[in-house]
C-alpha cells in the first residue's frame, strides 16, 4: 500500500462516514443476498459497510481487513458486540488469511490506492470458494461533472490526479476493472455503473455529495501548493465556490461509479 492521498485525519474520517451513508445502501444491494454467507471486506476501512451489511443480513458472517490501525480501531467500535464481524489488521496483497474460506470477497474505494491492483484481485480469488463471488466498486474521476461549471474545477481536479498518480495511485482506476480482472485470473466478470445524480431540488443530498467532493480537494490542497502544482488563490477559489453551492445548493452535480462482478474459477484455469 502507497501513500495514501486523503490520509486518516477526523476530517477525512467524517468525509467517509458521510460517503458511506449516502452509498452503503446501493452497494449492500448490488453485493446481492448474503443470509447465512461467508464474506471477506479487502479494506474495510472504519467499517461502516460491514455494519450496513450486518443490519440487513445479521446472519452473514463477515471478515474485514485494513492496513491502517486507526481505521481498524473505528471498526472495532462500530461494530463491538457483534459476534458475527472479525477484523484484523493485514495487507491487502498479502493477506494470510485461508485459501478458500468465503463465499463473497469484495473491496470498495481500493484498487485506486494498492500499488498492485492485479495482485491484490488475485489475492481475494486466492481467499474465495472456487465457484464463489468478487465485487468491486472504483473510481475513475473522469466522471465528475457540475452544471453550470465551477470555474477552475477542472484544472483542480486535474492537477488532483496527477499527485494521486505521483503517490502510486491511480484516479482512472474504474475503467481498468475488467482487465484488472481478466488479468488476476477471474471468471464471469460483469461490469456496470452506479449513478451519483444530484440536484438543487434535493438539497441534503447535494449537499453531502458536493460536501465529500470539496473535502477531497481540500485535503489535497496544501500538497498540490507546496509541489507548484497550482497556487493557492486559484485553489481557494473553487473551493469557495463549491462552499458557496454547498450552503445554497445550485444546479447539479453528476458522477457514476463503475462496478464489477466475477467469480473464482471452478477449476484452476
Amino acid at each position: 500500500m502507497q501513500e495514501y492521498i486523503h490520509g486518516t485525519s477526523e476530517t477525512e474520517r467524517r468525509r467517509l462516514d458521510l460517503l458511506n451513508r449516502i452509498t452503503n445502501e446501493s452497494f449492500v444491494s448490488y453485493l446481492g443476498d448474503l443470509s447465512e454467507k461467508s464474506v471477506c471486506d479487502f479494506g474495510c476501512g472504519g467499517g461502516n459497510l460491514i455494519a450496513a451489511i450486518s443490519t440487513r443480513f445479521p446472519g452473514a458472517a463477515i471478515h474485514g481487513i485494513d492496513a491502517s490501525d486507526r481505521q481498524l480501531r473505528s471498526a472495532r467500535e462500530l461494530n463491538r458486540g457483534n459476534p458475527r464481524v472479525t477484523l484484523e489488521k493485514a495487507d491487502a496483497l498479502r493477506s494470510d488469511l485461508p485459501d478458500a474460506g468465503f463465499d463473497l470477497t469484495y473491496c470498495r474505494y481500493l484498487l485506486e490506492h494498492v500499488s498492485d491492483p492485479v495482485a491484490t484481485v488475485r489475492e481475494m480469488l486466492r481467499v474465495t470458494k472456487p465457484g464463489g463471488a468478487l465485487a468491486c466498486q472504483e473510481n475513475d474521476l473522469h466522471n465528475v461533472l457540475y452544471w453550470p461549471p465551477i470555474e477552475g474545477h477542472d484544472r483542480l481536479l486535474e492537477q488532483f490526479c496527477r499527485l494521486q498518480m505521483d503517490l502510486s495511485g491511480d484516479p482512472f482506476i474504474g475503467r481498468k476493472l475488467f482487465e484488472i480482472f481478466h488479468t488476476a485470473g477471474a471468471d464471469k466478470i460483469v461490469l456496470s455503473f452506479e449513478p451519483e445524480i444530484y440536484t438543487q431540488d434535493d438539497p441534503e443530498g447535494y449537499r453531502v455529495w458536493m460536501s465529500n467532493a470539496r473535502d477531497i480537494l481540500a485535503g489535497a490542497r496544501d500538497r498540490l501548493v507546496q509541489r507548484d502544482m497550482i497556487t493557492r488563490s486559484k485553489a481557494d477559489l473553487v473551493l469557495d465556490e463549491m462552499g458557496r453551492r454547498i450552503e445554497r445548493p445550485h444546479g447539479v452535480a453528476l458522477f457514476y461509479w463503475n462496478r464489477i462482478r466475477a467469480a473464482r474459477p471452478t477449476e484452476q484455469k
